[in-house]
C-alpha cells in the first residue's frame, strides 16, 4: 500500500474508533529528507501541481505543500478559511480545481460570497457564480497559498490555494495563471494581498 494511502487509513481508523484525527502539524510536515526530494523533483519539473507532485513521489500532497520555501508557500490552519475565502472574492475570475477521488474537475468561476449556515455546519456559496455550493471547513485541516513556477517561459506563473482534510489530501484549489488565461494586474496585485493574509496567520508547520 503506498505511505500516502497508508496514513489516510490510520486516520480513518483512528476517527472510528473516537480518538479523532491528528493535527497535520504533527503528521504532514516534510522532514529535512522529504523536502529535499521535493525540492529536487519539482526543480526538475517544473510546473507540476501539488496533486501530481505528491502522486510521483507517493507522499501526501499536504507534505509536497508543506516543503515549498517561504517565498514559495504561505500556510494557515482550517479555520481561518472563512476570511480567506473572503480574500478570494475579489478576483475577477479563479480556475477552481476541484479534486474526488482521481477525478478533477476545473471550473472557471468568480468566488460568490459565502456565509455559515445557521442551521448545520455548512459553509454556504451564494447561488450567483458558477461555482456554487457546501463546504464542510470544520474538516479543513490547512489552507495552502501558492506560488508555483512557470512550465514554460511563456506561461504566467499558476499562483493561487490549496485546501486540504485531516488526510493530507487537496478538497479543492483556486488558481490563476498557469494553464489558464494570463492573470489581469489587478489579479496579481489581489494574489499578493491574500498571501500575505495568510502569511500572518499562524503557519501550519512552523519554519525554523
Amino acid at each position: 500500500m503506498p505511505n500516502a494511502a497508508r496514513a489516510a487509513l490510520a486516520i480513518a481508523i483512528a476517527s472510528y474508533a473516537g480518538f479523532g484525527a491528528p493535527a497535520l502539524a504533527d503528521t504532514f510536515c516534510a522532514t529535512p529528507a522529504q523536502t529535499k526530494t521535493i525540492t529536487d523533483f519539482l526543480a526538475a519539473n517544473p510546473g507540476t501541481l501539488p496533486p501530481v507532485a505528491a502522486a510521483r513521489l507517493d507522499l501526501p500532497e499536504a507534505t509536497v505543500v508543506s516543503a515549498l520555501g517561504a517565498d514559495a508557500a504561505a500556510s494557515a490552519p482550517g479555520p481561518d478559511f472563512a476570511a480567506i475565502w473572503a480574500k478570494l472574492g475579489e478576483f475577477s475570475e479563479l480556475t477552481f480545481l476541484v479534486m474526488k477521488g482521481p477525478n478533477v474537475f476545473e471550473i472557471r468561476s468568480k468566488a460568490g460570497r459565502g456565509t455559515p449556515s445557521k442551521t448545520s455546519r455548512y459553509f454556504n456559496i451564494e447561488y450567483s457564480q458558477p461555482l456554487r455550493g457546501h463546504l464542510r471547513p470544520d474538516l479543513y485541516a490547512s489552507v495552502y497559498a501558492l506560488k508555483l513556477t512557470a512550465k514554460n517561459p511563456g506561461q504566467a506563473a499558476p499562483r493561487g490555494i490549496l485546501v486540504y482534510d485531516a488526510s493530507g489530501a487537496s478538497v479543492f484549489g483556486a488558481f490563476i495563471g498557469g494553464d489558464g488565461p494570463p492573470p489581469t494586474t489587478a489579479d496579481l496585485a489581489t494574489f499578493d494581498a491574500l498571501f500575505e493574509l495568510v502569511r500572518s496567520k499562524t503557519p501550519v508547520c512552523p519554519r525554523e
